[in-house]
């Protein structure tokens, strides 16, 4: 990915009409181009940076609007060059009529190109720039703590501290291969056998962590799985706390499969209300729990709901495509059952609730979030938080138990040397060190225009 050097401008806020809209500019002749067009009681490239400028923005002698205007001057800005911000009145006329103006002597930016240039001039490392994405995507508590604190450079600190102990590896073992070219031996194979041990179990609780990431990113999926007219449909309006399904006493109502997202305890859960599971000859209905399969074997976690009959084959069909630890058995309807009976339903395991009285959604609730309990000090160290940093950390576990596997079985101080240093490699892809072009390409496209 080349790092272009032409001064670029977007419209940094969300299309649509508000209180006010962002134009930024950023390159070397960011402050030429806007001069031009704003008029204020000083000359615009005399004012210092950081400072908010009030003045109108003119084309020829037509005033298009009076704005704010800061300059941020270089490196001292977000990108690192030259940076001007518009702060206009928020209507899509004179945002898009402002952008034109400047359009003359910029080009449009790319989608995350502002982002972008701030990596390539050492103002974000990879982790940081990805951040900036996920705190743009951040739903709920958790999703915008974990991206906070990987902005602030947690993440990358974590990982550097990782790369200074492969390195004292490394440098001892350089050393020890010139010593016993000498015919000495320096190293203590178990305190080195220790240290390669005690990093490979680091790293897995770093990598172990990505799951939870994911989560806090992109959603819980939770399932609401069960035959017709179980109550599927209710539970899933409860936990949404809207009649977003529609609900009739006829079995088979829903014919495909319904998603909502909420945030729950600061989570951020995607929920599907599937079709009911059972055997029939309508084909939109055939359809819809072919659908609801696939989305059953893509979900986190299963609430398989009965309203007294077992469906023991169903049950046992469902534990045929998914893990049992992902699946949790709810009895509804548990308003017209006796003490005994719900006595009986949890031994058996079940969480007893009701949609009609809300009696055991609270407890339903908390057994969901049961796998993914995040403390605040967890987060405060820094995850991953997407599949690419979880692959490249898996690799260096792979390298770093190829380096100690050489070590014990004494095959030579430069294989182990050799993985070692694959170790590092992989771990500074993590942080943007060592970065293909075309992962870079994937990071930024996800951005939207103006970020």
């Amino acid at each position: 990915m080349d790092y272009k050097q032409d001064t670029i401008v977007a419209i940094s806020t969300p299309p649509g009409i508000g209180g006010i809209a962002v134009i930024r500019v950023s390159g070397g002749n960011a402050i030429p181009c806007v001069e031009k067009i704003f008029n204020s009681s000083h000359k615009f490239s005399r004012y210092p940076s950081h400072k908010a400028i009030f003045g109108k923005i003119k084309s020829g002698k037509q005033v298009i609007d009076e704005v704010i205007v800061t300059k941020f001057i270089a490196p001292h800005s977000y990108t690192g060059e030259d940076v001007v911000e518009i702060s206009c009145h928020g209507s899509v006329f004179i945002a898009n009529k402002i952008l034109e103006l400047l359009l003359v002597d910029c080009r449009l930016a790319e989608k995350g190109e502002f982002t972008q240039r701030a990596f390539f001039n050492d103002k974000l490392g990879l982790t940081q720039a990805e951040a900036v994405g996920d705190l743009l995507q951040a739903k709920t508590k958790f999703s915008h703590l974990a991206a906070l604190k990987q902005y602030e450079g947690r993440l990358r600190n974590r990982i550097e501290n990782y790369l200074g102990k492969i390195i004292e590896l490394r440098t001892q073992f350089e050393l020890e291969i010139d010593f016993s070219e000498q015919g000495l031996e320096k190293l203590d194979r178990q305190k080195t056998e220790n240290e390669i041990s005690s990093l490979i179990a680091e790293i897995q609780e770093l990598v172990d962590s990505g799951e939870e990431g994911l989560i806090l990113r992109d959603g819980l999926k939770v399932s609401l799985v069960g035959a017709p007219n179980v109550g599927k449909s209710s539970i899933f309006n409860r936990l949404l706390q809207t009649s977003r399904a529609i609900v009739t006493p006829h079995p088979g109502t829903t014919r495909d499969y319904l998603e909502e997202a909420i945030a729950l305890q600061g989570y951020f859960l995607k929920v599907f209300d599937t079709a009911g599971l059972r055997q029939t000859e309508n084909q939109i209905e055939k359809i819809g729990i072919a659908r609801s399969y696939q989305i059953i074997t893509n979900s986190h976690k299963i609430l398989f709901i009965i309203d007294g009959d077992e469906n023991l084959d169903e049950y046992q069909k469902l534990t045929q495509i998914v893990d049992k630890e992902r699946i949790i058995k709810v009895l509804n309807k548990s308003d017209i059952f006796s003490r005994k009976e719900i006595e009986n339903f949890r031994k058996k395991g079940y969480v007893v609730c009701s949609a009609t009285s809300k009696n055991g959604l609270q407890e339903l609730k908390e057994k969901l979030l049961t796998d993914i309990q995040i403390s605040e000090e967890f987060l405060q160290e820094g995850i991953l938080t997407n599949l690419r940093q979880i692959l490249a950390g898996k690799r260096a576990i792979k390298a770093l138990q190829a380096a100690l596997d050489s070590f014990k079985n004494k095959l030579g101080l430069e294989f182990t040397a050799f993985d070692l240093k694959s170790a590092s490699e992989a771990l500074e892809e993590i942080i943007g060190k060592i970065t293909s072009e075309k992962i870079l390409e994937q990071i930024f496209d996800n951005f939207c225009v103006g970020k």
